[in-house]
């Protein structure tokens, strides 16, 4: 087992040491409500756009989504006053490629430290 884990409802879940699940597989939304309070994030509707989108496109590509293409799909969500990286850096604050795939359970991102 990892030297890194993160235990929830029971169970551990193996993480690289800045919290990033090794095993994707085994995430849940809970589980990710979890690791965001671990942060001291709340999760709110806005947040789960943006997982959700991340998660959908790294099914499809296997890299997290180009942030030209999270600010179009961000714009369509929740308008154009909303669809500039200030809100996103109001809503994930360690950036939201970073959080966005340790939220949603995805490996961490090539170009995050």
């Amino acid at each position: 087992m990892s030297d890194y884990f993160i235990e929830f409802a029971g169970q551990k879940y193996p993480t690289d040491v800045q919290g990033f699940l090794k095993n994707r597989l085994s995430w849940s939304a809970d589980l990710g409500r979890h690791m965001a309070s671990l942060d001291h994030v709340v999760l709110t509707d806005e947040h789960w756009e943006i997982i959700h989108y991340f998660r959908e496109y790294y099914e499809d590509y296997n890299i997290p989504p180009p942030m030209r293409m999270v600010m179009r799909v961000f714009k369509k969500a929740f308008g154009e006053e909303n669809a500039n990286s200030r809100y996103l850096l109001q809503l994930f604050p360690e950036g939201a490629t970073k959080a966005a795939s340790k939220f949603g359970g995805l490996p961490k991102p090539k170009n995050c430290k």
